[in-house]
């Protein structure tokens, strides 16, 4: 993400100048939402909108902390607020309306953004061409890129990175051919095992087509939900069609 958050949500700031450099990059995410690119621009925002959340919930504790906390002295039998507690108040209720303000601002767009994720997932099938339960962790997936009019044939393993002490699944994705549909006359599923007949790359692997009539930005848009989609498929968290 190019938004540095800590330099926007830095008190003393000038907090006029954070607002517009916010309604800058949001105002980017949703150009490029708005042409059906939802990736990277979904992700970030989706960033942006966890940072923000954590960024109120601990600053809104700090204001509370302080209040209780620093109540002054008594001086001539008269309250006096220590200047510095003041200070303090006064910059955190600044963060704290701006935070406020850009988690509203940011949620309109992930509310348009999740609404075109949700159309291309229910838009788009992964069938399994494998009659046999069997090893799901490599193998290869066809999917149409229907913009310019290919099939793209994906060799796809599982992998696992260490996300703190949490183990966090996904999937390495490398393209194999290209090859145009005008030059097709076999079905996607009847392309699947001529290909898989003359690879020898992987003995017995598993093989899927993603079927979608969507024209949508392949790398932006298609390809990171097929991902997300097959993932679950390979996990076995969606029936086999």
């Amino acid at each position: 993400m190019n938004l540095d958050i800590s330099k926007i949500t830095s008190c003393g700031s000038d907090w006029e100048t954070n607002r517009y450099t916010l309604l800058q990059t949001i105002s980017k995410w949703q150009s490029e939402i708005r042409k059906n690119k939802l990736y990277p621009a979904i992700e970030q925002s989706w960033q942006l909108q966890n940072k923000f959340n954590d960024i109120l919930s601990e600053n809104i504790e700090s204001k509370y902390w302080l209040e209780k906390e620093v109540k002054g002295a008594f001086i001539d039998d008269k309250l006096v607020l220590l200047e510095k507690a003041h200070q303090i108040s006064f910059q955190l209720d600044k963060l704290i309306d701006f935070v406020k303000w850009g988690l509203n601002e940011n949620i309109e767009l992930l509310d348009e953004a999740e609404i075109i994720k949700e159309f291309v997932n229910d838009n788009l099938q992964i069938k399994t061409l494998c009659n046999k339960d069997k090893y799901r962790g490599k193998g290869f997936i066809l999917i149409p890129d229907n913009k310019i009019k290919v099939y793209k044939i994906y060799l796809y393993e599982l992998s696992i990175n260490w996300l703190v002490d949490e183990p966090v699944e996904y999937l390495e994705m490398e393209l194999l051919r290209s090859i145009p549909l005008n030059l097709v006359d076999l079905s996607p599923s009847q392309l699947m095992y001529e290909f898989v007949k003359n690879t020898q790359t992987i003995y017995d692997p598993m093989v899927y087509v993603c079927e979608t009539d969507l024209d949508f930005a392949f790398n932006d848009t298609i390809l990171p939900i097929v991902k997300s989609k097959l993932l679950d498929v390979v996990n076995g968290l969606y029936p086999y069609i």
